[in-house]
């Protein structure tokens, strides 16, 4: 195994925790190992992204007694062709060469399509990845409808003390939602990369070898711009928001998830809610860590579409909505075009991506997607094992995709 390499500040910052915090469980060469090769892809990667309980710590979540029953109205897509690149493919080219694990399509809130690939059904838990992020926004705004957190402009060192005096300080709830944070991050997920690696570095030394809790590794990152000035992706801004979550409520975090969130929306299964260690101080993997089954995703992007209702409940207020998937007014640089990703023209809103057209979606890498189309009133989830972290091709072609989907279903 590749010896990790720390510098300057980070490794001062990274020897003091070891050498005055708790004794971790070391973790074996093998298992190490599988880790890490888990985050790499490669062919093993259809099985793998849905087995992820087998490789780390979880904590179960239980559905509740009252499940939300989706309803059925099968619509044969064989006719459907989507243009990507000057040439015509079908949804069996799609999901072959988009590398589709999963895909399950909601029309007027019914299943139209449900299609399992490479050995998948549907008691398979698969990982969010980075969808995960507005499942935690959802518990971030749960905890404020019911005044837990008396406001998204509350400092996070209200409630986790420990960012006293890092590149967090100064940072509020509203600030790490929108991803502009101001702290530095460079969000590259090569596992072996010679060059400084933030973000390899922290899941290394936090989720891989449980050196470190989440919020130990975010304690050490510096300020690289005024909080609320400049959009940088960073994992470890939802990981400090799960800590501001059990701060505010005085609640774990998966007892939180399962009171406020899973029961109440009617979820089907279990969810297995991976953490960064077994012992009493370990924390969520909020920003990508929940293991779902498919229609479990649609139920929540559903939900989001209703306005806040699932199954008749209201789960979040129809404002609390529409506040999360539309760009604040006052962030020119959070506007739907503002930001460019992979070619793709996008906005962001309280760990959401905002399209054109009113569009919104749940991201994760390696092309996982909750897809939401308020004008066709259509949740698209598709779940899928890229060959690399982010494929620009893949994800343009997805959009294509999703699009003339939208277009066919029409109303």
């Amino acid at each position: 195994m590749q010896k990790r390499y720390l510098g300057g500040r980070l490794a001062l910052a990274f020897a003091a925790l070891v050498a005055l915090g708790p004794v971790r469980a070391e973790v074996d060469d093998g298992l190490l190992e599988a880790r890490v090769a888990s985050f790499e892809n490669g062919v093993g990667a259809a099985v793998t992204f849905r087995n992820f309980h087998t490789l780390f710590h979880t904590e179960r979540v239980a559905a509740g007694p009252k499940p939300w029953v989706l309803e059925r109205a099968p619509v044969d897509l064989s006719a459907l062709r989507y243009e990507f690149e000057g040439v015509s493919h079908d949804l069996a080219h799609f999901l072959e060469h988009n590398r589709t694990n999963a895909l399950l399509v909601l029309k007027n809130g019914k299943i139209v399509q449900e299609i399992y690939r490479n050995g998948a059904n549907e008691q398979s838990h698969f990982v969010s990845f980075s969808v995960g992020k507005s499942l935690t926004s959802s518990l971030l705004g749960l905890a404020l409808a019911e005044g837990a957190l008396p406001s998204l402009d509350v400092p996070v060192t209200t409630y986790v003390p420990k960012l006293k005096g890092t590149g967090y300080d100064g940072a509020s709830v509203r600030d790490l939602m929108q991803m502009s944070s101001g702290v530095y991050m460079n969000e590259d997920y090569d596992i072996h990369s010679d060059e400084p690696n933030l973000f390899a570095e922290g899941i290394y030394q936090t989720w891989f070898t449980e050196a470190l809790r989440f919020s130990d590794f975010a304690a050490m990152l510096d300020r690289a711009a005024p909080p609320g000035t400049i959009f940088n992706y960073n994992t470890f801004d939802t990981q400090v928001l799960g800590s501001v979550l059990e701060g505010a409520t005085g609640q774990r975090f998966a007892e939180f998830l399962g009171e406020a969130l899973w029961e109440p929306l009617g979820m089907e299964s279990d969810l297995l809610m991976t953490m960064d260690s077994a012992g009493e101080d370990r924390e969520a993997l909020a920003g990508g860590g929940y293991l779902m089954t498919l229609r479990d995703f649609g139920r929540f992007g559903q939900m989001m579409l209703n306005g806040g209702v699932a199954d008749g409940r209201q789960i979040h207020s129809e404002a609390w909505v529409d506040e999360a998937t539309k760009a604040d007014p006052a962030k020119p640089f959070l506007q739907v075009g503002a930001i460019e990703d992979g070619g793709i023209p996008v906005g962001y809103q309280h760990q959401w991506w905002l399209y054109p057209r009113g569009d919104f979606s749940a991201e994760g890498v390696f092309g996982q997607y909750i897809y939401v189309m308020p004008r066709h009133d259509l949740v698209i989830v598709k779940l899928s094992y890229w060959e690399e972290a982010w494929v620009a091709e893949k994800a343009q072609e997805s959009l294509a995709f999703f699009n003339a989907l939208g277009e066919f279903l029409a109303d």
